[in-house]
């Protein structure tokens, strides 16, 4: 498997074969066998399948190659087993139509340069926002993702700090977790943040950011990448929004009445401060029902939701309890002013729909003792029913619990 001519091929300094029509190995030079021989096995290991044992098809790959004039990378290995990397360049003679392979191993430093080449290509084609910063926090790098997660151009971001980018309410969350990485508490961080476009609107962004050092631990730059949750955060608030409050009225449901209270008694606790909660029942809604059907019913739980609220202030909080039963919570209000609030809210209600639909009310107090909210409710709910007892349309008051 000589090289032609005796050895004048062996003093080229380029490793070099040729194959024939049938891919058959004619020759090699000493250069090429160099390659891949080591030691006492140079004589033994010959020949494409123990050259390249990890390609397919190499003596295609080849003649494709030749055709091109191009240049191919393929997995080789000596013959002590150890891998390397060929660039070869192939050719047709034209006279003996052997295909002519010139190869050259991929050292070090070129598989370094490939590897760079890879991770720009990365780094630029990566779906993910992928950004590049110095060790202040100013973009030195930003990909086509990034710029179109922010809708800004590479312009307007390069020499910039992220903190001109990121919403207002989440910059001190950002400082915090600098100053730990830079004082080496951590060395990755990820959080949920938000940035303002370029057209004013708020997106959210899943940001994982890694810091890098240099072999002395001393810092050298930040790498972000950046992935969009928008769509995912406006689900959660629509499904946190559908869990809190009724879907036929648009106000709280109970579950978020129960929350609402709870921070309410906290407040009250803390800052000693009196309030109530009213649970009002409309009377003859039942008979609204029968008579006009349950859409007509609907329509007059939802006007009168709408008419509770604005008889409320600003602070007062309202919530459907389901059917026809309804609830306010009153922060800091006395006993006579909630019996006072209670009755406009009967005379709202009385005034919005015929004669024969009224309410009863029933008032429980609290202060910064109470600290029960089932308590709190079914105190309020025997005063509705006490209230009911009555006769209706009236207001029964329950001192605090």
């Amino acid at each position: 498997m000589g090289s032609p001519g005796g050895n004048i091929l062996d003093i080229l300094p380029a490793a070099c074969m040729a194959l024939d029509e049938q891919g058959r190995v004619r020759w090699t030079n000493r250069p090429w066998r160099a390659l891949f021989t080591v030691g006492s096995n140079s004589g033994d290991h010959s020949g494409l399948a123990t050259w390249f044992p990890e390609e397919a098809s190499v003596d295609a790959t080849l003649r494709q190659v030749a055709g091109s004039e191009g240049v191919v990378r393929l997995r080789a290995r000596r013959s002590n087993g150890v891998p390397f990397t060929m660039a070869i360049m192939a050719a047709v003679d034209g006279e003996s139509a052997d295909i002519i392979c010139v190869g050259r191993e991929i050292a070090g430093g070129d598989l370094l340069s490939e590897s760079q080449r890879y991770l720009d290509v990365a780094f630029e084609m990566a779906p993910l926002g992928m950004a590049l910063f110095d060790t202040e926090g100013r973009y030195v790098r930003v990909n086509d993702a990034l710029c179109g997660l922010l809708d800004r151009a590479p312009a307007e971001l390069l020499g910039r700090r992220d903190q001109e980018f990121t919403h207002p309410d989440d910059r001190q969350s950002d400082v915090d977790a600098a100053w730990r990485i830079l004082n080496g508490e951590l060395d990755t961080w990820q959080t949920e943040k938000r940035f303002v476009t370029g057209r004013g609107e708020v997106v959210w962004a899943i940001a994982n950011l890694a810091f890098v050092r240099d072999s002395e631990g001393r810092p050298l730059s930040w790498l972000g990448q950046f992935q969009d949750i928008t769509e995912r955060k406006h689900r959660e608030e629509v499904l946190g929004h559908l869990a809190v409050h009724d879907e036929l009225t648009s106000v709280a449901n109970r579950r978020g009445l129960i929350q609402e209270l709870a921070a309410r008694l906290a407040h009250a606790r803390r800052y000693d401060e009196p309030g109530a909660v009213l649970v009002l029942d409309l009377d003859g809604f039942k008979q609204v029902n029968d008579r006009d059907g349950h859409q007509a019913g609907d329509a007059v739980l939802v006007r009168t939701a709408r008419a509770l609220g604005e008889r409320l202030r600003v602070t007062d909080f309202i919530a459907r309890l389901g059917g026809d039963e309804f609830a306010v919570i009153l922060p800091h209000v006395s006993a006579e002013a909630a019996k006072t609030v209670a009755e406009d809210l009967l005379r709202v209600i009385c005034d919005l729909e015929s004669s024969d639909l009224g309410a009863s009310c029933g008032v429980v107090l609290y202060d910064g003792a109470s600290a029960d909210v089932d308590a709190i409710l079914a105190d309020a709910d025997r005063a509705m029913y006490k209230a009911k007892a009555q006769g209706g349309n009236c207001v029964w008051v329950t001192g605090a619990r």
